[in-house]
């Protein structure tokens, strides 16, 4: 790949993070967690939903729609972000992430409930209605 390619894969990605993409802007559904600033989002956010991800896990993947989906329809009413496990490690550990993909609710800054593996939307549904 040229120098060229990669910076145009890097700026890529970076706005898709951001959920945006070349036709215009469009607002995320997700934002991306961090060990930099997960402190700061579960504190300031009453509910908040982290699904702990990485790049190379198939079932990872399968279930970002379902959770993007959810997402949408709490709009307003839940923050929803992704944590990568590879890039955020330090937070994959302190709340003892081993596999994921992994839901945490955290409420008022707490973890209340964790989901283990690719759910379908009702069952990420009913879990976080309890909460909300």
């Amino acid at each position: 790949m040229s120098e060229l390619d990669n910076l145009i894969k890097e700026i890529s990605e970076k706005l898709q993070r951001k959920g945006e993409d070349f036709l215009g802007s469009k607002e995320a559904l997700t934002i991306t967690i961090t060990d930099q600033n997960i402190n700061e989002i579960i504190s300031k956010n009453k509910v908040v939903l982290i699904d702990f991800w990485a790049q190379w896990c198939s079932p990872c993947h399968l279930y970002e729609p379902i959770f993007d989906k959810v997402a949408e329809k709490y709009k307003g009413r839940a923050i929803f972000g992704r944590l990568n496990v590879d890039e955020n490690p330090k937070t994959a550990d302190e709340y003892q992430v081993l596999n994921i993909p992994t839901t945490l609710i955290f409420v008022d800054g707490k973890v209340v409930d964790s989901i283990v593996g690719a759910v379908d939307e009702t069952t990420l549904e009913s879990t976080l209605a309890k909460y909300i």
